[in-house]
């Protein structure tokens, strides 16, 4: 299969039956060090966390109507609904068929939220590329809801920043060079936060309108609220739909004032470690943009622990179930 990439547990000498005393050494040193970071399902110790999620209805026909069944071998509980069907916590959830621990989970949930990138995260773990770009799909699949009910209010700054589309996909103008200013070839994010949460959506592309950035958060700020942003007209039916306060400053009054005196300086901090975060991820699929948006406010909204972070993740993996299956992902089915 074409899109499975290398196993991170191969050696140079796997194929050898000769080997010196040093190769001999290196490969039993590697691939002693890389079962002790995956462990086999049996050993992972996680069937006690996997129990204490007992599903809400049926992954099958949605009753509720089901009994316990005892378990599988390797400890998790498993049901029998009214429907004839079996099923366990992590049927229908991210974690349905899994051939990996949680906890190799956990470690790619950590390194994620402290902008490791993709390449980086496969040779921590010793996990193959693809599955790093499988589980970050199904992050993307867990989150995709994230921001849905993230209300800003009393103060909140509101901006727009940029991201430019892959080389291969820019726009060029007849005579071949690349238009300037903020044409297609750049990507409107609008950044709202009032410092204790933060919005980020795609706005579309080049300079974003009235109608766009009140579509994007008319129900993320509240009513009444008081909004700080330029001076550009972009916001002017979102101040008004809202009956929002306005104070805004011109962009060539903001330039070079120190962090401290830039009165947007708040939401031009997130757009600084927003595109930290993107650029970790810089060869990314722009049609995934909202997907990579909703992982960032995930990461720079509360909790700010990292593991409490992973486990409001799990909470959502079981308690709003989704599933995608590798086969699915990755075109095999097709």
């Amino acid at each position: 299969m074409k899109n499975r990439s290398r196993s991170r547990k191969r050696t140079p000498w796997d194929e050898h039956n000769d080997l010196t005393a040093t190769q001999e050494y290196l490969q039993m040193h590697y691939v002693a060090r890389y079962e002790e970071r995956h462990p086999r399902l049996a050993d992972a110790g996680e069937s006690d966390m996997v129990n204490s999620y007992i599903p809400a209805k049926c992954p099958y026909c949605s009753s509720d109507d089901f009994v316990c069944k005892g378990f599988d071998s390797i400890g998790i509980r498993r049901y029998k609904c009214r429907c004839g069907k079996y099923f366990k916590p992590t049927t229908g959830t991210i974690f349905d068929s899994r051939k990996i621990p949680i906890s190799e989970w956990i470690e790619y949930c950590l390194n994620i939220f402290r902008y490791v990138s993709l390449n980086a995260d496969s040779w921590n773990n010793r996990n193959a590329i693809s599955t790093s770009k499988y589980w970050l799909k199904k992050l993307f699949l867990t989150l995709e809801e994230w921001q849905k009910n993230i209300v800003l209010s009393d103060t909140v700054w509101l901006d727009e920043t940029y991201y430019s589309v892959i080389m291969s996909d820019r726009e060029h103008k007849e005579d071949g060079t690349l238009p300037r200013g903020l044409s297609r070839n750049q990507i409107c994010i609008g950044v709202a936060t009032d410092k204790k949460h933060t919005v980020c959506i795609m706005e579309g592309y080049g300079k974003p309108s009235q109608k766009r950035s009140y579509e994007a958060f008319q129900n993320h700020i509240q009513p009444n609220s008081l909004l700080i942003h330029d001076k550009e007209n972009t916001h002017k039916k979102l101040v008004s739909e809202l009956s929002l306060q306005s104070v805004c400053y011109a962009s060539k009054d903001l330039k070079g004032l120190a962090d401290s005196e830039n009165p947007l300086d708040p939401v031009n901090r997130v757009h600084m470690l927003l595109k930290m975060f993107l650029n970790a991820h810089s060869g990314f699929c722009r049609d995934d943009i909202q997907d990579y948006l909703n992982l960032y406010s995930f990461v720079i909204n509360p909790p700010s622990d990292h593991l409490e972070k992973v486990e409001k993740i799990i909470d959502l993996v079981f308690k709003n179930p989704k599933s995608l299956k590798y086969r699915d992902q990755f075109g095999l089915n097709t």
